[in-house]
């Protein structure tokens, strides 16, 4: 099994020194699209920097609303075409013009060298098929002070990469606050006030999937962050490819439903894993502690009963095919403030006074 990653260790490196921008002023853009070097231009947005490591490139102070083209900034390194440091501070975007097929705000695709996103504010009204930040593909990025609503996808997708660091951001969309998808070492949180309502904490809200979603991914660790649910739960673990999965100090909750005055019918997904936080599919070796866990319908739950509760009626129903497979060895949830469970034997033992 490969080794837990130390929380706070992947800020080791990231993106170098960059301070953050004197003055946030942002000024209508583009799209811009980097696919090589000489890219890095200040017609491409580009404010100061000679592209070194100690010395990157800063895209900054820009206002993104025409995502047009499927992106508002978007570095795409698939042929190698990309050998200079740059990192993104002080962007903003209210998506007033992008593609009925979604956009993604900022995307990366390959890039490897140490880069920073951050001081980024974005709202997208909902968009159906919106992403704030993907990355394909790519590592050694950290993402600080983030403040993206209202996306249609995800917050923040990461597909298939590697060393990424989330810190003090809230990201609230319609399917997942974070999705993790195939990829490791990725670490997300630092010490901070729970109880503040407007802390430096990580806040992942989201309306119908989840807070958190790790599926077959590994070495993932998250400390002091605050997943609060519409409808679903709040933190999903799926597949045999998840392990060494650290939680720590956290809150995993359900206040929904969403429940729409026509029919009664809620939002978010009809599984049989609706909890604060779930186990499915294999996903082994799970570490969580010092968790507050509330569930729409149950706190924790290791795969799934085959039963669909509507909150908006309070009716259980069958749901068709097998129950949701529960997950391997390994799970350790002692020591955790949660009141109902489903599918953990032995029982973790609850630490609500």
């Amino acid at each position: 099994m490969a080794p837990v990653v130390m929380l706070g260790a992947l800020l080791l490196g990231a993106a170098g020194s960059q301070a953050v921008a004197a003055t946030c002023a942002p000024a209508d853009h583009g799209p811009i699209l980097i696919r090589s070097d000489r890219d890095f231009t200040s017609a491409n947005g580009v404010s100061s920097g000679s592209g070194t490591a100690a010395d990157p490139y800063v895209f900054s102070n820009l206002k993104l609303n025409d995502l047009s083209p499927g992106y508002g900034l978007k570095v795409d390194n698939s042929r190698g075409g990309v050998t200079k440091f740059f990192n993104v501070d002080c962007v903003q975007s209210i998506f007033l013009t992008a593609p009925p097929k979604g956009a993604t705000l900022i995307w990366l695709v390959g890039v490897r060298s140490a880069t920073r996103i951050s001081n980024l504010s974005a709202n997208s009204g909902e968009d159906v098929a919106s992403t704030g930040i993907r990355l394909d593909s790519s590592g050694n990025v950290t993402m600080d002070t983030l403040s993206i609503n209202k996306f249609g996808v995800d917050g923040v997708q990461l597909n298939g990469s590697d060393h990424i660091t989330i810190l003090h951001s809230k990201l609230k969309a319609m399917r997942n606050g974070v999705s993790i998808l195939n990829s490791h070492d990725i670490s997300m949180g630092d010490p901070c006030d729970l109880s503040a309502a407007n802390g430096t904490c990580n806040d992942f809200t989201y309306d119908d999937g989840r807070g958190i979603f790790v599926q077959n991914s590994y070495n993932v660790a998250a400390q002091y962050t605050k997943t609060n649910a519409d409808d679903s739960g709040g933190i999903l673990l799926d597949g045999a490819g998840t392990f060494s999965v650290t939680l720590v100090n956290g809150v995993a909750s359900g206040n929904g439903p969403i429940c729409p005055q026509s029919g009664g019918v809620p939002t978010g997904d009809k599984v049989d894993t609706i909890a604060g936080i779930a186990v499915t599919n294999g996903a082994h070796d799970v570490n969580v502690k010092g968790y507050t866990i509330n569930g729409n319908t149950l706190d924790i739950t290791n795969g799934g009963n085959g039963l669909y509760t509507n909150p908006c009626t309070g009716l259980t129903e069958t749901l068709k095919g097998q129950p949701t497979p529960p997950g391997g060895g390994g799970l350790d949830f002692n020591g955790n403030c949660y009141h109902t469970e489903f599918g953990f034997f032995p029982v973790p033992a609850s630490s609500c006074p």
